[in-house]
């Protein structure tokens, strides 16, 4: 579909890490252009979605096509909207406790 598409991402220091917040100023249909207001200026827009959005929506900047914005209607942020299928890693101070421990036990022995 969009072959240049990029995503927010660590690879590309100009890239978004985080979606921020747009306003629509100019509708933007499925498959087509619109424009949204952005940190000050009017860019081109498009939504990946099969949705029309009206002038005057909130919006999302997820990425971008060269110099074309992609927006979506939820915001993409991990700390504000964490995913449920994400796993929290387990806390090393109990292992480096337990290791420190089992050393001690060691030594004394």
């Amino acid at each position: 579909m969009l072959n240049t598409l990029k995503k927010s991402g660590s690879d590309n220091p100009y890239l978004l890490s985080r979606s921020k917040e747009a306003v629509v100023d100019e509708i933007i249909r499925p498959n087509e252009l619109g424009r949204i207001r952005y940190r000050g200026s009017i860019w081109n827009a498009k939504c990946l979605q099969e949705i029309t959005i009206d002038p005057e929506e909130i919006v999302y900047v997820v990425g971008n096509d060269n110099i074309t914005l992609i927006v979506d209607t939820v915001p993409h942020n991990d700390d504000n909207y964490p995913c449920e299928n994400k796993k929290k890693s387990p806390s090393v101070a109990p292992l480096f406790f337990l290791g420190n421990f089992l050393l001690l036990l060691l030594m004394l022995l």
